[in-house]
């Protein structure tokens, strides 16, 4: 027996051979442990062992004997919060939520033995412990802040009143601080079977035999499906649903994230073991790896989808006369890889059925796809589908679309049992979706004032083996290629090849991002070659009311990218002095870029949303929308619109998402939309609730408007100073047949498919070239140290400017940023997802290298409000634009500091070393 203090309480074990993760969440069931890696990468197992913060993903439990064992569930004591998370809640430093359980005992082992740790200590301290959300500013914030109140020297800040406008505490991260179960792997269902997927060998590779005799004869295994159990569709997607479930035999392969069977056991561990008895046969074929291969005459076609999944072409004015008429030209290639979307949490699902209908349990982006698809390869009606949403833990575009969710449901569908099936972090890099790789060509006109006078540009985009998202990727590569800027000549191409390499999917961007790095690498390079100030050719040529984009959209007045140049400018200017050389080799250099963004599908897609505002039975008021919580704060953001226009207090509405049961569909959280869609739609309901609720008060007490005081437990009559309950209120108003329910589904402005033709004609109506309904709008400055030797080089400062129309939530739209930058600093200087001929090189979570607490600068937020008529109180969405700009603005300031123009990324220090071997030359 191996004994232990496990949060002050002893503990034995008989097993040796498990790691106290297993421990704690297996056999302990304290779930707020969570398992991000199994390699001690990611550091949200972290725990405290005898005082000091440690990994227990990788520590075993016999190493513990005799140890005093600290965990999340034992922080909270006498219902008071340790100051750790009461600091992590108010500074917005929990988001997605599934790292700040490790985040808060690494903090708390640091101030057990230091109360005033400063900045770089506390670094040190957290340097193991992985955040892809908040960019770690609000985390270092939040151990600062937990410091100082328990050394007396400060006080946490009163709770804001949730209105529109203020940084209230978000609604959802209480139980996120305090470790308790909110994940899908975090619940485990009675007569619960384990799930493992068997996934091809080879990239590209015909199936000839599966055989899953040996696998269905290992010990606890209950079932080992193949393609052929399926009972309806074969294949699924978002768009075009060409990617098969399984692999079935007589069928390709066609990357290495396909699955060809799944083995269904007692145990995990049962299941593993067998899955590698499944023996398959393959006859190998050669694949292509990069979509310029591809892109040659001489490529065969891929399969039978062939070359190309789309091609999307800007055509503006005369390119060709305006390049003979130009003062300067300047023309270059740009390459950005695939990158890992790398969220804290892996995918997972679990399938039971409940009342009677099949449902599924995940943390996902929307769950309406998901009833579609599993429903469909099931053979079962969609109306007997259920998905019902967890928090997911992080997504960024990358649970938009099931991967191991419809074996499951099968699995349960012919066993009639639940049936987990958690990804390991390897299977979850090898099967999902990724930013798709591009090489962009750019041509640029200009005359000697500055006047951009022509685009002419071509990205050639890697899919890879299945369409996903590709599509509308490929188009918004093609549409934003000339940046913010108004260009009266554009000719601009951009096509989508099949690859064998993973498929290329939703990312945050969405295909804006690569765009960007090419368009503002190559403003600058015209700049420079027009011998012209960077700011000055940006408000030269700046998309503002009144102006056409190079789709010929006429920009509307709640544009506020000029500010955003200036506000940078400005402050970039402050900061000047303020950064010099740290050593003789050293050099500072300053770098800008900007991006702009679109809000909602547009293009003349569907993009409506609904919510419902209601009272309940039982007195609870309740907002259900289908907007998903990927920690980017929707679930608050929708009770501050309700709080805003119903005058209930904030802190009074319970928020429910992404039950296909019994929240109104919502669509994807993708696009920068939901705030948008769904915010709106929860405005229109409540002002609908408000009307019906002050009707019911008036018929029930004979309450008047005037003397209506809402709070938080109910309705103050301000002449007698009596309180109704909601609970009385809700009783007396469904006695009297009184509804209080509003439902509305909101339609954003039509919009239109983009026009052959880009050049409106005169006296056209703008409506008609209207491809989107909004756009965010970015600039970001960027100072960096760069050792013109060694050619590394660090980031110290950004200075990001948005404008996102109102902000609803001041604190999570900082978050947003903070996060959004370190992300794009990620892109531009160290992030990779790696392939060798289809095969990963990047097989775990430390080799996507993403940046860490350590690589964190300093970032000023400075928000520019220009109000969206049609937005909730004037808000649009920015969710995605922050990660744009950082990655040329980055090249940018080392072209500043060392004179070399690095564009091919990730910008190592061994490329920057390169490039001035050739300047030196």
């Amino acid at each position: 027996m191996i004994s232990f203090i496990l949060n002050g309480e002893n503990k034995a074990v008989e097993n040796s051979d498990i790691t106290l993760l297993e421990y704690l969440r297996g056999v302990a069931c304290l779930k707020g442990t969570k398992n991000g890696c199994n390699k001690a990468q990611c550091g949200a197992c972290t725990v405290i062992v005898d005082g000091k913060a440690k990994r227990s993903c990788v520590l075993k439990i016999d190493k513990c004997a005799g140890a005093k064992i600290e965990t999340i569930e034992g922080l909270a004591k006498d219902g008071k919060l340790h100051p750790l998370q009461e600091a992590f809640i108010k500074t917005g430093a929990v988001q997605c939520g599934f790292c700040s359980p490790g985040m808060i005992m690494a903090a708390k082992a640091l101030l057990d033995v230091q109360l005033d740790p400063s900045e770089e200590e506390i670094k040190e301290a957290l340097k193991f412990n992985l955040c892809r959300c908040t960019g770690y500013i609000a985390i270092i914030e939040a151990v600062q802040l937990a410091a100082a109140v328990m050394r007396g020297a400060a006080e946490f800040p009163a709770v804001a009143s949730g209105m529109v406008g203020t940084s209230v505490v978000r609604n959802d991260v209480l139980k996120k601080a305090l470790g308790e179960p909110v994940y899908t792997d975090d619940f485990d269902l009675e007569g619960q079977l384990y799930g493992q997927v068997v996934y091809t060998e080879y990239p590209y590779a015909k199936v000839l035999k599966i055989d899953t005799s040996a696998a269905k004869k290992a010990e606890g295994v209950q079932l080992v499906i193949t393609a052929a159990d399926i009972p309806g569709k074969k294949t699924f997607g978002l768009l075009s649903c060409n990617q098969p479930v399984m692999i079935a035999e007589g069928e390709h392969a066609c990357y290495i994230g396909d699955s060809v069977a799944c083995v269904i056991a007692d145990t995990k561990a049962q299941a593993i073991v067998a899955a590698k008895l499944v023996k398959v046969e393959y006859e190998v074929k050669v694949g292509v790896f990069d979509a310029p291969t591809m892109a040659l005459p001489e490529s065969k076609a891929f399969l039978e989808k062939g070359k190309i999944i789309s091609h999307t072409k800007v055509r503006r004015g005369d390119v060709n006369k305006a390049f003979a008429e130009a003062d300067v030209i300047v023309e270059g290639d740009y390459y950005v890889p695939f990158i890992e979307h790398a969220y804290m949490e892996p995918e997972a699902a679990v399938s039971c059925y409940l009342d009677g209908k099949l449902t599924v349990y995940t943390g996902c982006q929307g769950v309406g796809e998901f009833v579609v698809n599993i429903a469909d390869c099931l053979a079962i009606p969609r109306a007997e589908m259920h998905v019902i949403g967890r928090e997911a833990g992080g997504g960024f575009g990358g649970k938009e679309e099931c991967t191991v969710h419809i074996h499951a449901a099968l699995a349960t569908k012919i066993l009639q049992r639940p049936v987990k099936i958690v990804m390991t972090r390897e299977e979850s890099l090898k099967v999902s979706t990724k930013r798709h790789a591009e090489n962009l060509h750019y041509k640029m006109a200009a005359k000697k004032d500055g006047t951009i006078t022509a685009i002419e540009s071509t990205a050639i985009v890697d899919t890879g083996a299945y369409d996903s998202l590709g599509l509308p990727v490929v188009f918004r590569s093609g549409v934003v290629a000339a940046g913010p800027y108004q260009v009266e000549n554009a000719h601009t191409d951009s096509i989508g090849y099949y690859t064998n390499n993973p498929p290329g999917g939703a990312f945050r961007g969405f295909g804006s991002s690569q765009a960007t790095v090419a368009a503002e690498i190559h403003i600058d390079r015209l700049a420079e070659a027009l011998k012209m100030d960077p700011y000055t050719i940006r408000e030269k040529n700046a998309l503002a009311p009144g102006k056409q984009s190079i789709t010929g959209q006429t920009i509307g007045d709640d544009c506020g990218y000029p500010e955003t140049i200036a506000v940078v400018k400005k402050r970039m200017s402050e900061l000047a002095d303020t950064y010099k050389p740290s050593g003789a080799n050293k050099r500072i250099g300053f770098g800008i870029a900007s991006s702009y963004k679109n809000v909602g599908l547009g293009t003349g897609l569907q993009d409506n949303a609904g919510a419902i505002v209601e009272l309940t039975a039982n007195g609870q008021l309740r907002i259900l929308h289908g907007a998903f919580e990927i920690g980017q704060g929707c679930n608050t953001i929708m009770a501050q619109i309700a709080a805003e226009t119903t005058k209930i207090p904030y802190a009074a509405w319970l928020v429910l998402m992404n039950d296909s049961e019994i929240c109104p569909e919502g669509g994807e959280t993708t696009a920068s939309r939901q705030t948008f869609v769904t915010g709106n739609a929860v405005k229109f309901a409540a002002a609908d609730f408000a009307i019906k609720l002050k009707k019911a008060l008036k018929e029930i007490y004979g309450l008047e408007k005037a003397h209506m005081n809402f709070e938080l437990l109910g309705v103050r009559d301000d002449l007698s100073g009596k309180l109704f309950s909601w609970q009385e209120i809700a009783k007396k108003a469904f006695d009297k047949g009184l509804s209080l329910n509003a439902a509305y589904d909101y339609t954003p402005p039509a919009t239109v498919r983009l026009p052959e033709n880009n050049t409106p004609p005169e006296g056209h109506n703008p409506k008609d070239y209207d491809i989107h309904i909004a756009y965010c709008y970015a600039t970001h400055g960027v100072i960096i140290e760069a050792d013109e030797q060694t050619g590394e080089y660090k980031v110290l400062h950004v200075v990001a400017s948005h404008d996102a129309g109102k902000v609803i939530n001041p604190m999570a739209f900082k978050g947003q940023v903070e996060g959004g930058v370190v992300m794009g600093i990620g892109y531009g200087v160290s992030e990779e997802y790696a392939l060798n001929q289809g095969v990963p090189i990047t097989t775990d979570l430390g080799k996507c290298r993403i940046p860490k607490i350590a690589d964190t600068p300093k970032i000023d937020v400075i928000n520019v409000e220009r109000t969206a008529p049609e937005g909730p109180y004037g808000a649009k969405g920015m969710g995605e634009l922050p990660i744009n700009p950082p990655a040329p603005a980055i090249s940018n300031a080392l072209f500043n500091a060392l004179g070399v123009r690095l564009t091919h990324f990730p910008i190592t220090k061994e490329k920057v070393v390169s490039a001035l071997a050739v300047k030196n030359a």
